[in-house]
Order: structure tokens, then C-alpha cells, then sequence
């Protein structure tokens, strides 16, 4: 291990969404061992269980390591209500968050919408990360070292256009292809960390944020939604040319460890340094992003006739806690 691989967690309240497979799971293991108390979610609540059970019989566990506690909650990031609801219950268990790692994500989806009727990678990957983020802010807060972690990938570089809000809402057609998606909410993720970090430090919020690149690794179920026969032709080159999974979560643990002081929030993070955006990650198309997120926002509040008063109490207390641009 390296040297920053060793910081003690013990005593730190890390969620992290994605967290039954894959980079998720593998970072859960790593700070788990650090002594954190480790949160995580799930869609289904079998795999779950499993998750926990991969956490608290890994390797080191009664080895000397400290070890932490676990907890699981379920949270459907495409479901704006099932979001809230998360949230709440998060609240009422806990009184603050260390670190919010944004891990989650779909890849290789045919087209559909959410139920909340936003393209399914986008509802996953981007905007059920920034209603999370808004709803638990006030906890990160309460941290003397908050800090939130996004996991993007580097094919965001390939995005050359953003389409409108109403393409995204299923309302107009668009040249849909399963890749451009996929990188659309990835490049998502990089203009949210751009925006938030300047709206968290306009609005002398103390909690930092961090984009990572984890790059090409293999052994995660992300693309577990693609045709069998293009897996099935991967395989080898993945085998060949991928990082294991040590190695694809190097950037968020280290963004996850590592004092805010010695980090730069909003900036984008790979190999535990730091690296310049594409062209696409302006503060123009940061501030256009966040737009589109609270639109994507108002227009459940309108439609969705399933909210509680409640929910839409929590909602509109969410939307005001970042007013300063």
C-alpha cells in the first residue's frame, strides 16, 4: 500500500451509491477496513445483503484492521420519490456525512425512461446524484472535513453537443445511440462538480467536491445491459488493457482519504492526480447543466401526483440551500 492508502477512517460517515458491485463494492471494502462506517445502497435488496456479507468477510477484517460498521438502506436513484425518501431515512439515523461517493451507474441501455420520464442513464448517472446531493448537503456540512466524491469516466470526452431538455424527457426525437448517453451523463457528472464546487464556495458552504476518471477497468458489472455477443467479443480486450479493480478505485479513495486542504474542489482527478477537463467542461455549459437539472426538477414537482406534502416540503427546502451562483 501506498502511503495514502493508510489514513484511518475510524469515526467517518461514508455513503456510497453503487455499492453492491464493482468499483462501489470494492471501495466499500477498502474504507471499511479503515474503520468507517460504511453506508451503503441498494435496488434490490438480495443483492444487498450479499454486498454486506462481501464487506464483513473480506480478507483483513479480524487481521488487525480496525474494521467499521455497515449499514444498508435501499434507494432507487431513477425514482425522484424513492430519492426523497432516502434521504429522509438517511436524516432520521444519522446526524452528519463524512464523504458522498456518486458511484452509481447504468451503461448499454436500450432507449427508455425513467417513471419519472428522463432518460435512464441520465436519471441514474446524473440528475438522482444531484437531487441526492441537494438533499444531503446539510449533513456533509456538519462534517469538519465534507467532502463529495463523483465518479465520471473519461468517455465524457466524446460528448460534442449537450441535447435539449425536452430530447432527455422523451418530448422530441433524437438520434439516440446507447454510448452517446452513457457519455452524455458522464460529462454530466463534470459539469455538476464544476458548478457545485462554485456554488458551494459562493454560498460559504464548507463541504468540497471531486470528479474522478477511474479509467478503463474491468471486473464491474456496468455494462451488464449490453448485448451478450459485444460482451462476449470485449472480453479479451478488457482482459488485456484494463485496470483490476485495486487500481480503477485508486482516485476515489484517495479523493475520499485525503484532507480538503490538499485537494482542489471541482477539479477532476485521475491516477490520484489532478488532470485538466475536455473542452466541453466550461463554466458556461456548468451553469446550463445545473439549469437543466432544476427544470428536469420543477417538472416532476408539477407532474408527479405521488409526492407528499412532505416530499415536496423536503424538496423545496433542498432547492434553496444552494441560491448563489
Amino acid at each position: 500500500m501506498s502511503a495514502r492508502q493508510l489514513y484511518d477512517m475510524a469515526g467517518k460517515f461514508v455513503l456510497i451509491t453503487g455499492s453492491t458491485s464493482g468499483l462501489g463494492l470494492h471501495t466499500a471494502k477498502n474504507l471499511f477496513l479503515r474503520g468507517a462506517t460504511v453506508i451503503l445502497t441498494c435496488r434490490d435488496e438480495v443483492r444487498g445483503r450479499a454486498a454486506l456479507e462481501a464487506v464483513q468477510s473480506q480478507p483483513g477484517v479480524n487481521e488487525g484492521s480496525p474494521g467499521g460498521r455497515l449499514h444498508l438502506f435501499t434507494l432507487d436513484l431513477t425514482c425522484y420519490q424513492s430519492t426523497l425518501t432516502f434521504c429522509h431515512e438517511i436524516k432520521q439515523h444519522f446526524d452528519r456525512i463524512d464523504v458522498l461517493i456518486n458511484n452509481a451507474g447504468v451503461m448499454g441501455l436500450a432507449f427508455e425512461l425513467s417513471r419519472n420520464g428522463i432518460e435512464m442513464h441520465f436519471a441514474t448517472n446524473a440528475f438522482g446524484h444531484y437531487v441526492l446531493v441537494n438533499n444531503l448537503l446539510t449533513l456533509l456540512e456538519k462534517s469538519d472535513d465534507g467532502r463529495i466524491v463523483i465518479v465520471s469516466s473519461g468517455l465524457y470526452k466524446g460528448v460534442d453537443h449537450i441535447p435539449s431538455i425536452r430530447q432527455l424527457m422523451g418530448e422530441h426525437d433524437w438520434d439516440y445511440q446507447a454510448r452517446f448517453a452513457y457519455a452524455l451523463s458522464k460529462l454530466a457528472n463534470c459539469l455538476h462538480a464544476v458548478e457545485l464546487a462554485k456554488r458551494l464556495t459562493a454560498n460559504r458552504c464548507s463541504t468540497k467536491v471531486y470528479a474522478i476518471r477511474p479509467g478503463f477497468v474491468g471486473g464491474t458489472e456496468l455494462g451488464r445491459e449490453t448485448h451478450w455477443l459485444l460482451r462476449t467479443l470485449a472480453s479479451p480486450v478488457i482482459w488485456l488493457f484494463s485496470k483490476n479493480l485495486d487500481q480503477g478505485i485508486e482516485s476515489i479513495v484517495h479523493c475520499a482519504v485525503t484532507r480538503n486542504d490538499e485537494l482542489t474542489s471541482g477539479a477532476l482527478y485521475h491516477g490520484c492526480q489532478e488532470e485538466p477537463y475536455g473542452p466541453m467542461v466550461t463554466q458556461e455549459n456548468a451553469a446550463d447543466m445545473w439549469k437543466m437539472f432544476r427544470r428536469m426538477e420543477e417538472l416532476i414537482l408539477i407532474r408527479c401526483h405521488t409526492l407528499t406534502e412532505d416530499d415536496r416540503r423536503q424538496a423545496e427546502e433542498a432547492r434553496r440551500v444552494l441560491p448563489k451562483s
